[in-house]
């Protein structure tokens, strides 16, 4: 069944292992779901700027909507924001302080993603500050994360390894309530406050447009997706995710990220 909401993770799902997509093949594809009232929704971790900057090039781009920071900000492509969820202060640094006392969590990397900008105490000229600009452009460097006066959306954090599985775990049970952790992929740990995830926004975004979750499609690869994919109609869990996403993903795409797992089914459907 052809869907009317497409919705799609980025890194690791949408994109390729280097961050890339056919362009010219998917502002087709864009032009053609416009033209049969499909919406498509980019649902992702990363910041606006970010997921903007990557479909800045397309003729078709104004017909996307943003899902960012796990869903925490939902805006149209024209940076007009239709629902926003900041952590309180008080929460979001009391959990940057036991991170930083907790022998568990050691060895992470975190940044603090606020509307304005993103913050870390890593060190501006170091290599993982410049990595981490790649997905953070706004990335700045403070001496004290607890300075930051921005109201923050997110927090990231990420290791030099990929089974964090413990820390997720022990970071729920210590925040139950408070804050959620999930896993996105290489590393990575996203913290949000609870109910705030790519399910969440992608039902305000069904009441908003008229939408049922059975009229919807999604694909991701991490565990911050796995809720997504099981609140659509058709959620499929590309065919290089995570193991516990292909176990509890209720589709999976015959496609990994490399050969155009979101392109090639988008295909099937407007065919």
């Amino acid at each position: 069944m052809r869907p009317r909401l497409i919705a799609t993770d980025l890194d690791g799902t949408f994109l390729d292992g280097v961050g890339r997509y056919d362009a010219h093949r998917f502002d087709q594809q864009l032009a053609k779901m416009q033209a049969r009232q499909i919406r498509f929704v980019v649902t992702t971790g990363d910041p606006l700027d970010h997921a903007q900057e990557l479909f800045a090039p397309l003729k078709n781009r104004a017909t996307i909507t943003y899902v960012v920071e796990d869903g925490a900000l939902i805006a149209q492509a024209t940076g007009q924001v239709l629902q926003c969820a900041a952590i309180a202060p008080a929460r979001w640094q009391a959990a940057t302080n036991w991170i930083r006392r907790t022998p568990l969590m050691t060895g992470c990397f975190v940044i603090a993603c606020g509307w304005k900008k993103a913050y870390t105490q890593l060190p501006a000229a170091g290599q993982r500050f410049q990595e981490s600009r790649v997905f953070y452009p706004s990335l700045t460097h403070v001496d004290d994360l607890n300075t930051v006066t921005d109201s923050i959306l997110k927090l990231d954090l990420t290791w030099l390894k990929t089974d964090i599985v413990p820390q997720v775990a022990a970071f729920n049970r210590r925040f139950v309530g408070n804050l959620v952790a999930t896993s996105s992929g290489l590393g990575g740990m996203n913290v949000t406050l609870p109910g705030v995830n790519k399910a969440a926004a992608l039902q305000y975004l069904g009441d908003r447009w008229q939408i049922g979750s059975g009229q919807m499609a999604a694909f991701g690869d991490s565990g911050n997706d796995l809720a997504m994919l099981r609140e659509v109609g058709q959620g499929f869990a590309v065919a290089n995710a995570a193991p516990e996403v292909l176990a509890g993903s209720p589709q999976q795409t015959s496609d990994t990220n490399e050969a155009g797992a979101v392109l090639n089914q988008i295909d099937r459907w407007l065919d």
